[in-house]
């Protein structure tokens, strides 16, 4: 998990990530511009602007708040010109409680739901809303009706969730909204 890899790999390989970006290109050239580029396991705007540096083309470029350092820099990241972020639950969780989820001895330790964690995500929501940068979430906890609540109430965009739970998503969402609605309109 701590290995090399996510965007220090790219621009460490500069010719590998050219030729992953010269394929983004060749998309958008082929008329496809719902692509973008999603940098993973940044922690510091200066990772931003090299591998932006490294794209001669104009399209989106967001994040992956995967670290609590992306966390922290939640607001440098947006002010630098960022499209979009998504909040990776699943690895933001283990290095913020020090906790590998595969590891059966210390599995029960690992939670979403540890406050910590949540007020990460909500801190990470509430600098995307300010800075207008849309903002979603995936990992496993988007698949979790009281995550997907809890994510609603802070502001999220979007949700990625698995397959199978798509549906009890959709409707925990929709109730959730119109609750909050309706309690807009009373006060």
């Amino acid at each position: 998990m701590l290995g090399w890899h996510g965007v220090r790999r790219s621009i460490d390989e500069p010719d590998v990530f050219r030729c992953e970006i010269q394929a983004l290109k060749n998309l958008r050239e082929n008329g496809l511009d719902n692509v973008s580029v999603m940098l993973p396991f940044i922690i510091s705007v200066e990772e931003l602007r090299r591998a932006k540096s490294m794209i001669d083309f104009p399209i989106g470029v967001g994040i992956m708040v995967e670290t609590p350092a992306a966390v922290e820099q939640i607001d440098e990241f947006c002010k630098e010109g960022i499209s979009f972020a998504s909040i990776g639950s699943n690895d933001l969780t283990q290095l913020a409680l020090g906790v590998d989820r595969n590891n059966e001895k210390l599995a029960s330790l690992y939670t979403e739901f540890h406050p910590a964690v949540l007020s990460m995500i909500k801190s990470t929501i509430k600098a995307c809303r300010r800075h207008k940068v849309e903002v979603s979430l995936c990992g496993e906890s988007g698949s979790n009706p009281r995550m997907a609540e809890y994510l609603v109430e802070c502001g999220i965009d979007s949700i990625s969730v698995e397959i199978d739970a798509i549906e009890r998503i959709r409707s925990t969402v929709a109730k959730k909204e119109r609750r909050m609605l309706l309690d807009k309109l009373r006060s």
